[in-house]
């Protein structure tokens, strides 16, 4: 039997090649996601190794959290993701023996602009990032590219990448805004990070340790204290000695671990780029799967006397099922090594293409065990699952078709398969409805795949009506042609709604995130105009956040200004879990948010209460009057008398304190945007404005119609990205659609030389085809 399978495969190359690209196309995504995001993380570990070359231990706040995910490498970077180190503490650490070289880094994020006003740097993603220049080069992976190094306040040196991308010239004047409003500087060279010229897509500006400390971070204060070891002083001892001068809340860790830290933070956002990207492999896999199914049925359909052949000179049922899943088998291997090879293939491409950009590292494509044993698996055994019902009907040949021309393999009965389809349906409705009754999308995703299977069994149910009814304008529009096609498309009510049902997957995929994305920007204007009462929006070109202070008092004392107020945001833990916190003026904020409360007062924000919103309130039986604990990554436990309950507002979120309680608990004080209420909102009026933020270029003022309409061209774009991988699946049901077709016109070979014969042309038989195809395209789409 072993034989006759190698022999069948050989015999129908073409119609299995069609059949394996199925798998070549989901399985090359699934390897491609997991090659391209492993060699991203193992590149950008080896980036954040690097900036610990020389050092051997640091010293930093102890964290009495971890953010983790996207939030927690925003607050890596931003310096907000532990306390801040007292200077006073480096003379204690040089003081300790095996201490050879110790200084503080002084870190955060600022915004640049050129002497004409252009904001340089990423345009939006990665931050800017400001770092104290270290005299003791040992500390640090900082390199000079040309010029020096700053010496004094007014001096800056940037990465060569921004540099050279912008055209600066060593001696230009460019402006940078950070905790003191803007200031100006002088470029005086140009620096790389390693052997990189800038790390991860972010700029980098570098400042003498004061004028860090005043513009990114805090006076007095490092983001963290690095240490060199004297020779012969092991790492692990040298912790210890640090670790044992330590006063609380702060802690002495290896570089390595140190490192490892930093590295986590990105690792989670990878994480879920990684898994996000998984979803749509799947789906490309799912549609995949219908199409192997459809293929082995018509296979099955077309060896018939084949088959009966087989059963007549003594084959077994079991062992023609083990002929067809053989196939299937050898299909879903041969498919998924070559799926994993242009999965290698294609991250090898988009890594060199982000490389660039991300100025990641030059590295080894990371293939990993893991990815071939998955990406394998799963062709191979989605090849074999879709093959088994095609080859349990291949087993039941009698051998007395070998001898007859009309004998017809059995198919299961439609109330059986109503039966089945309605039972799986309903199991896919009820996971969706615990889903999104539960919100666990987990729930939702199982049901969406059990609602997907039920319809596409149900299908055979309604095929041939729906055919008919989708194909009645056929014979008007292509005469003979269009009514053979028709009658086609509805005699195989399963052959069509399998082929359908591939089409059916993708499309449906699609309209879901059309139809959600479609609601969001529906209700997006409804949504602003419940959250806010606002006339102007002010917020920075990148979407990076922005010193509070001196922005707010330029945009106070513009003319027509009748209330402000910052929006600032920061995370902290409640109950073990990581919660949003926002902050707004407390006497100003009323005046541009709509917060309707509910229960107790909002005036107590200013005194450093807390409110939460309606549901929160309900949910976890927060009353006016409880006490919470609230845990800040950089400050510990703060206690907060909860003064009133507000209504759900989703720009504002479930908790609401003042933005001085934020100040107080970050850091480093920056607002996301400032609400401006106006007198009149004309063009003067916002020309007024955009005066009185023109000392910070990067400040952009935007009325509220504006605003919603940048919004909407965010999710706009991530809509089309979405598409774009939605794609995939689409191109793997049109190859569906060729696949079923060329093999029922194999099928019909000796029907379609009869209509030939009797007078038909070769451009009507095409029309035919085309007209069948037609109707299977709209079934699925419908």
């Amino acid at each position: 039997m072993l034989k006759a399978t190698l022999k069948s495969l050989m015999a129908h190359k073409l119609r299995l090649a069609l059949t394996a690209l199925a798998v070549v196309l989901g399985v090359m995504f699934m390897a491609g996601t997991f090659v391209l995001t492993d060699t991203i993380k193992h590149s950008i570990n080896g980036l954040v190794n690097q900036g610990t070359a020389g050092k051997n231990v640091v010293v930093r706040g102890v964290a009495p959290f971890s953010s983790g995910g996207i939030m927690g490498s925003q607050d890596a970077l931003s310096g907000n993701s532990r306390p801040l180190v007292p200077e006073s503490l480096l003379a204690t650490v040089k003081g300790v023996s095996g201490v050879a070289i110790a200084d503080g880094q002084a870190e955060g994020t600022v915004s640049i602009v050129d002497a004409k006003g252009k904001a340089l740097g990423p345009q939006r993603g990665a931050p800017t990032v400001a770092v104290a220049w270290v005299p003791d080069r040992a500390l640090s992976s900082l390199v000079i590219r040309s010029g020096r190094e700053p010496r004094k306040a007014g001096e800056v040196m940037l990465d060569r990448k921004t540099a050279t991308s912008h055209k600066l010239a060593i001696g230009d004047q460019i402006t940078v805004t950070g905790n003191l409003g803007p200031q100006p500087f002088t470029l005086v060279g140009t620096l790389g990070y390693g052997t990189q010229d800038t790390i991860a897509g972010a700029a980098i500006a570098a400042f003498d340790t004061s004028t860090a400390q005043a513009i990114a971070g805090k006076p007095g204060y490092f983001s963290e204290i690095d240490i060199d070891a004297a020779k012969d002083v092991p790492t692990d001892a040298l912790v210890t000695r640090v670790g044992a001068v330590m006063p609380a809340h702060y802690e002495a860790v290896s570089a390595a671990t140190a490192a490892s830290d930093m590295a986590a933070s990105f690792d989670s956002f990878l994480s879920f780029f990684n898994t996000f990207l998984l979803v749509f492999a799947g789906i490309s896999l799912l549609v995949g799967a219908f199409i192997i199914f459809n293929t082995f049925s018509i296979l099955v359909g077309q060896r018939t006397r084949e088959l009966a052949l087989l059963r007549a000179v003594g084959a077994g049922r079991g062992q023609v099922l083990g002929s067809v899943l053989g196939e299937a088998l050898i299909t879903g291997l041969v498919g998924s090594a070559l799926g994993v090879g242009l999965g290698i293939g294609v991250a090898y491409g988009l890594y060199y293409l982000l490389k660039s950009s991300l100025s990641l590292s030059t590295t080894t494509m990371q293939i990993l065990p893991r990815t071939i044993i998955i990406s394998m698996t799963a062709g191979t055994v989605i090849t074999l699952v879709s093959a088994v019902f095609p080859a349990l009907r291949a087993s039941r040949v009698p051998p007395v078709a070998a001898m007859r021309d009309d004998v017809v393999v059995g198919e299961s009965s439609l109330r059986r398969r109503a039966f089945l389809g309605s039972t799986v349906l309903a199991v896919g409705i009820a996971a969706l409805v615990v889903g999104l009754v539960g919100k666990t999308l987990a729930a939702v995703g199982v049901g969406a795949f059990f609602v997907f299977i039920g319809v596409a069994m149900l299908v055979p149910l309604i095929a041939s009506p729906m055919a008919r009814l989708i194909g009645a304008p056929l014979p008007w529009v292509q005469g003979v042609s269009g009514k053979l096609g028709r009658a086609n498309s509805a005699r195989n009510p399963r052959r069509t709604a399998a082929t359908a049902s591939a089409l059916m997957i993708g499309i449906a995929v699609v309209a879901a995130i059309a139809t959600l994305v479609g609601s969001l920007l529906g209700s997006f204007n409804g949504l602003f105009d419940k959250s806010f009462q606002a006339s102007y929006v002010i917020s920075t070109n990148t979407g990076q956040p922005f010193p509070a202070g001196p922005a707010e008092t330029a945009i106070k004392a513009a003319p027509g200004v009748t209330a402000m107020s910052g929006f600032a945001q920061a995370q902290f833990h409640l109950k073990g879990a990581g919660k949003p916190l926002s902050g707004i003026d407390p006497v100003e904020g009323p005046k541009v948010f709509r917060i309707e409360v509910t229960k107790g007062s909002i005036a107590p924000l200013a005194q450093g209460a807390l409110l939460v919103d309606e549901t929160t309130s309900t949910n976890d039986h927060i009353n006016v009057g409880d006490k919470l604990t609230a845990t800040f990554a950089t400050t510990g436990d703060k206690v907060f008398p909860v003064a009133g309950v507000y209504k759900d507002n989703q720009f504002l979120g479930p908790y609401l304190v003042s933005n001085a309680v934020v100040a107080e608990n970050t850091n480093v004080a920056r607002d996301a945007v400032v609400l401006v209420k106006t007198s009149s909102t004309t063009a003067a009026t916002q020309d007024g404005l955009k005066k009185a933020v023109a000392a910070f270029p990067d400040l952009k003022v935007r009325t509220g119609a504006q605003f919603k309409a940048d919004q909407k061209k965010q999710i706009k774009g991530f809509l089309y990205f979405v598409y774009a991988l939605l794609g995939l699946s689409i191109v793997i049901a049109m190859f569906g659609v060729i696949n079923t077709l060329a093999l029922s016109v194999l099928e019909r070979t000796r029907e379609i030389g009869l209509i030939r014969s009797i007078g038909m042309f070769r451009r009507q038989v095409r029309r035919m085809i085309r007209g069948e195809a037609v109707v299977v395209a709209i079934l699925g789409a419908i």
